[in-house]
């Protein structure tokens, strides 16, 4: 895993263009505008902050939630016709060092297994309500919960798309670093129930998911295990040199044909880890890797899946206010992953209109 990280003035010149120059890069898909499905059905958003760090080492990731939900966001969600409409907080509890659960060297995982509990109802609760749950993470063991939450509320055919610099599938047995938020996807694939011990404190987490319906997007730091679980079970990986060498738009276009199954997409599940970002974008992260995706990049993944009509449910996580060389790089990351989630309804880079507003006419 990469923390340390440094940028040389031509590549940093690089990241910015790509960063600023949104109208050329817009300019470079040539699609037909008119013929892309947008969604005006009102969606209402359930808002789960889950203030949580235990999955990994680094404090801070707990902050992440009250960072992100800003007046920016909700506003915006307003305008896109995706009101947030109910927030749930969720804090981890204190677990006496006696009842904390341990296996090698995998810590927390008493801790983590509430937590999690506790998301997969809350994200059942709301989809049972009609709503789109957003998890404002926190650290991306969240996902345990989040993900079996959705395949509990609608089945397990449902797609899951991990948009991450990481693979996230090591295993109990595999970890080099005992952290939960490498591990998440071993607890939720059928065909990885085989490598997982027997865990207590995780006896009420059940595969829901086959590897078949499941999608990586922005790959590049992978331990050898994991690079030997994703290529045995042909899970579909877009790893950054294959961005490069497609495009984002041909990635998009091949992921959303995959998890199409007899002429109908399946219900998504997105989770996005704020590292798939290039560190530029998103400095105040834990495990940041150098040749990540742009934010316009990021941000088209995003508006792709909007206009498929088909988000379920969000996850946005490894937000870390406390790592970071100075405020604005906390800025910077709140700035991208607050669009980042606003583009899964529907945010451009041009912005949002409300509905009923126009310029006011001048009086001469």
């Amino acid at each position: 895993m990469i923390s340390i990280y440094r940028v040389d003035s031509k590549f940093l010149a690089h990241i910015k263009w790509a960063f600023f120059a949104t109208t050329n890069y817009s300019k470079s898909f040539k699609f037909n505008y008119s013929k892309m499905i947008h969604n005006k059905t009102k969606k209402t958003v359930s808002l789960i902050n889950a203030k949580f760090s235990r999955g990994q080492g680094k404090p801070g990731t707990e902050l992440g939630p009250s960072f992100l939900k800003t007046k920016f966001l909700l506003s915006n969600l307003e305008n896109l016709n995706c009101p947030a409409i109910e927030s749930v907080e969720l804090e981890e509890e204190k677990v006496p060092s006696h009842e904390e659960e341990q296996f090698l060297h995998n810590r927390n995982l008493r801790s983590i297994s509430q937590i999690n509990k506790k998301l997969s109802n809350s994200v059942q609760e709301a989809i049972k309500d009609g709503h789109v749950p957003v998890l404002l993470g926190g650290d991306h063991s969240l996902a345990i919960g989040s993900v079996h939450g959705t395949a509990n509320a609608l089945g397990s055919h449902i797609g899951l798309i991990w948009v991450d610099a990481h693979a996230d599938i090591n295993t109990p047995l595999t970890s080099v670093t005992g952290n939960l938020h490498g591990q998440p996807v071993s607890f939720l694939l059928y065909e990885l129930d085989k490598y997982l011990p027997k865990l207590e404190a995780f006896s009420w987490v059940k595969p829901c998911l086959s590897a078949r319906n499941m999608v990586y997007i922005g790959l590049r730091d992978l331990d050898p295990e994991e690079t030997i679980l994703v290529e045995k079970y042909k899970i579909k990986a877009y790893s950054m040199s294959d961005i490069q060498r497609l495009g984002i738009k041909q990635v998009l276009k091949e992921t959303i044909d995959y998890l199409t199954i007899d002429g109908e997409l399946m219900p998504l599940h997105v989770s996005v880890d704020i590292d798939s970002l290039d560190p530029w974008f998103a400095p105040s992260t834990g495990t940041p890797v150098l040749g990540g995706l742009t934010l316009p990049e990021l941000m088209y993944i995003g508006n792709k899946i909007h206009e498929t009509g088909k988000l379920s449910a969000l996850d946005l996580v490894e937000v870390n206010p406390l790592l970071k060389n100075n405020d604005h790089d906390v800025e910077k990351t709140v700035f991208s992953a607050s669009r980042a989630i606003l583009s899964f309804f529907g945010y451009k880079t041009l912005g949002t209109k409300k509905d009923g507003h126009q310029v006011p006419l001048a009086k001469k």
